[in-house]
């Protein structure tokens, strides 16, 4: 099994291969039950989404990694941004 980056606390990320093309799974693979927050994330690795935080801020961009804390990584065209999963309100694919 092939797993992402490691973040600071040495947690496993869920990135997207840029080599490859393929997505590595930051956990085991799924049962088959869809609509579980993971698994939401999971599915929208390399798509663009909406992320709300509590403060009312959006941030828009490629979802390029998570975590099990859903710690996020959004890249846009302009940089990389890591967002708390705290702070998170709705995240939208």
């Amino acid at each position: 099994m092939l797993w992402g980056r490691r973040g600071i606390d040495g947690h496993r990320w869920a990135v997207r291969s840029p080599r490859v093309g393929t997505f590595m799974p930051a956990t085991p693979a799924s049962s088959g039950m869809s609509g579980r927050p993971l698994d939401v994330l999971e599915a929208s690795l390399g798509e663009q989404v909406t992320v709300r935080l509590k403060g009312g801020e959006e941030y828009v961009g490629e979802l390029t990694g998570y975590d099990q804390h859903m710690n996020l990584v959004i890249e846009d065209d302009r940089d990389t941004t890591i967002i708390r999963g705290d702070n998170v309100v709705s995240i939208r694919p």
